[in-house]
């Protein structure tokens, strides 16, 4: 999974561990003065359910790409000076601690 060479969007699935690294140094831009980054990590325990001990995750993967593009979309009508996103999200077995999202 790599980020994009002329695109200011960074949208995936991954089967492998996501590449936050990569995502730190990609979305930062001389022009902008902030980053941003929420890494969801696979925890040990749910609402009502001790003992999480992986994720499964599936995904429609025709669907996904469109429906990530149209969050960033929503996102840039929002906040207009927003720089580059990455919205990158695990499929398959996710393993505690892992990032998720």
């Amino acid at each position: 999974m790599n980020p994009p060479e002329a695109a200011d969007v960074w949208v995936g699935l991954s089967e492998s561990t996501l590449p936050l690294d990569q995502v730190l140094s990609w979305v930062g831009r001389p022009d902008c003065g902030g980053v941003v980054l929420f890494s969801g990590t696979a925890r040990d325990h749910s609402e009502g359910r001790p003992g999480v001990t992986v994720l499964e995750y599936e995904a429609y993967e025709e669907q996904v790409g469109p429906r990530l593009e149209a969050l960033v979309d929503e996102a840039r009508v929002r906040w207009p000076d927003l720089g580059r996103v990455a919205l990158l999200h695990r499929v398959g077995r996710v393993e505690i601690s892992e990032s998720a999202v």
